[in-house]
């Protein structure tokens, strides 16, 4: 227990499962919760369980401000969503809340591809190579590209909008998609990097120190044309935490440093191929995959309670980060993406039995019966997302492949929609980062 945060007002502007888990957290802490966001309560699980709910866009400045003065607020949680951070800077700074971020540091780590790609290079820090492309399709441009690349718009995120072309019909085409989607018009043509090892890492800031909390190793289900593809599982604690620590660390800490980051949490996102970095986005703010579920039974800190601490104290004394982090966790440890084939669900099966499993710590489900699941490759097809530990690899894999054969995800025709269905052998493959 945090006694100094104890009877403390949270407001909390994310309406998903994973707010949902920090309202959960912050009333356990002792904390009395409201949630506000323009969502209806049967469409906002953080709503559904806060002590209080309040109907607003948190993009009106002015009416979050009112509810701030009027609940008499001690703080304001945003966790997940990127488009929320600038609104978020705004009102604790005109309300003299505390807050993880400037609107400088949210839109070069979390809202502007392009800035952050600048600051990388500017520091040292590996990203892949980008070549220059408007809408007008210069033909120069065009000519000094070569393939394959990607394409992305610079103000999206959750591997949405990402397409892989291998010639420049197919780029000229996925440009012009892109270009139509993104609202800042700001499009990536970019060095496909040709590996399946995806790298995420995220870092925890506590008055200026910085310590690395956990990294993991993206596993997926690769489609044809696509570039960015839909995930089946995050598996911790991977052995290339070394070499990142080695060759790209002190660049990335310096990057940090001179962006003036105190506290908060920030992550990056890169491949790895001949044992080379190439990281193409961050985030500051809480990850989706929920690290600190694992550090806190594991290490003893939990970066979910720091941020709450944060919020309504402007501070985190609670634990002392740099002490108790390692990435390098003891037990086997993933989160679980029950990725979706398209369809519609009609029918969910042996989530019940899943949830009380001694090995399975935390259930996030984002979908229900009668959700439809459209043919991306973007986290918009997933149902649950699991965390499960176990003692060693073996014992993990096995667990895991009893999920998988527990749950049963129905589509309208009768089939099962389970993008894939873990088998022991596939688990152990990960597990052991074959």
């Amino acid at each position: 227990m945090i006694n100094n945060i104890i009877g403390k007002r949270l407001l909390v502007m994310d309406r998903t499962s994973l707010a949902a888990c920090a309202v959960k957290r912050a009333k356990e802490l002792g904390l009395y919760t409201i949630v506000a966001n323009f969502y209806p309560i049967e469409q906002s699980p953080s709503k559904q369980i806060a002590d209080e709910a309040i109907n607003v866009d948190i993009s009106d400045i002015d009416a979050m401000l009112a509810i701030s003065k009027e609940k008499k607020i001690d703080g304001i949680f945003v966790g997940w969503t990127d488009s929320h951070l600038p609104f978020y800077a705004e009102i604790c700074h005109r309300a003299g809340l505390p807050c993880c971020g400037t609107t400088k540091q949210f839109e070069i780590l979390s809202n502007d591809k392009r800035k952050f790609k600048e600051y990388c290079l500017k520091y040292g820090v590996p990203v892949p190579q980008e070549y220059k492309l408007t809408i007008d399709f210069n033909r120069d441009d065009l000519n000094r590209i070569e393939y394959p690349v990607i394409v992305k718009p610079a103000d999206e995120s959750g591997s949405r909008g990402i397409r892989k072309c291998t010639n420049e019909e197919g780029l000229i085409e996925n440009f012009t998609w892109s270009y139509n989607r993104s609202k800042s018009k700001q499009i990536f043509v970019e060095q496909y990097i040709d590996s399946l090892q995806e790298i995420f890492l995220h870092y925890t800031i506590q008055n200026g120190v910085y310590s690395l909390s956990s990294a993991f190793m993206k596993y997926r289900a690769i489609t044809e044309n696509e570039a960015a593809a839909s995930a089946i599982l995050h598996m911790f604690a991977p052995p290339q935490i070394e070499c990142y620590r080695k060759t790209v660390e002190p660049a990335t800490v310096n990057m940090f440093k001179n962006l003036g980051l105190k506290n908060g949490v920030v992550m990056l996102q890169g491949f790895i191929k001949d044992d080379k970095f190439y990281f193409y986005e961050s985030g500051l703010r809480m990850g989706g995959e929920q690290f600190y579920v694992f550090a806190e039974r594991l290490n003893g800190v939990s970066a979910l309670d720091l941020m709450i601490e944060f919020s309504v104290t402007g501070e985190m004394r609670s634990a002392n980060v740099k002490k108790l982090d390692n990435p390098n966790f003891s037990k086997s440890c993933c989160n679980y993406y029950v990725t979706l084939k398209p369809g519609t669900i009609t029918e969910i099966k042996g989530i019940d039995k899943v949830s009380r499993m001694p090995q399975v710590l935390q259930v996030a489900t984002f979908k229900d019966v009668g959700s439809v699941i459209d043919p991306t490759n973007s986290l918009d097809r997933v149902i649950y997302r699991i965390h499960v530990m176990d003692d060693t690899p073996e014992l993990f894999a096995k667990t895991l492949e009893k999920i998988s054969k527990k749950l049963r995800i129905i589509d309208k025709n009768g089939q099962e929609m389970q993008l894939e269905e873990i088998t022991y052998d596939r688990a152990l493959q990960m597990a052991t980062f074959k």
